[in-house]
């Protein structure tokens, strides 16, 4: 079928011709079992050109303006450092052993960074584990002080043959009451 598809959603296509088989193929001579056509004898590639190795025709060099070479010149830097061809050069490989010690002490940082926030944080509920127990250990010797008071008052009472009242004091009306 001619509208098929590959996976990848482009249509199939012949694939390109290295410069060696171009070379070859303008070369070769056409076989004696095809017809020629009429009109312009012409063959399928061009003859490639020795020098360069390819077919193209070559072009006139330009001089490049003042405001292209000044961009030139700006963005050769980032140009350079996106081809990533300096990643490979001499000076790097011969800076990778800091590199891994920079990268070492950078994840050294990171560990002790969440280990004392981590100490920090246990320290803190260990303050307030601290505060809780105290304020229920002042609760616990508040009731065990009443509780020992109360029990000395029953004694001195116990002295002098008193006893304790059994009902709740009674509130007396006051004898002369003042009006506002």
């Amino acid at each position: 079928m001619m509208g098929r598809r590959k996976s990848n959603g482009r249509k199939k296509a012949n694939r390109k011709l290295t410069p060696e088989e171009q070379l070859a193929r303008s070369v070769a001579t056409p076989s004696p079992g095809k017809k020629k056509r009429k009109g312009k004898a012409h063959s399928h590639a061009k003859p490639l050109d020795p020098a360069t190795g390819s077919n193209r025709k070559p072009h006139t060099e330009r001089k490049p303006g003042r405001l292209r070479e000044g961009f030139r010149r700006v963005f050769a830097p980032v140009r350079h450092s996106l081809t990533g061809e300096w990643l490979g050069g001499p000076e790097v490989i011969r800076h990778l052993p800091f590199a891994a010690f920079l990268g070492v002490l950078f994840i050294g940082y990171i560990y002790l960074e969440y280990r004392y926030e981590y100490d920090e944080r246990a320290i803190k509920e260990g303050r307030k584990e601290v505060r809780n127990l105290r304020h229920h250990e002042q609760a616990l010797r508040g009731r065990f002080e009443s509780q020992l008071q109360r029990s000395r008052l029953d004694e001195a009472m116990a002295d002098v043959d008193l006893t304790a009242p059994d009902s709740p004091p009674v509130l007396l009306p006051d004898a002369n009451p003042t009006s506002p």
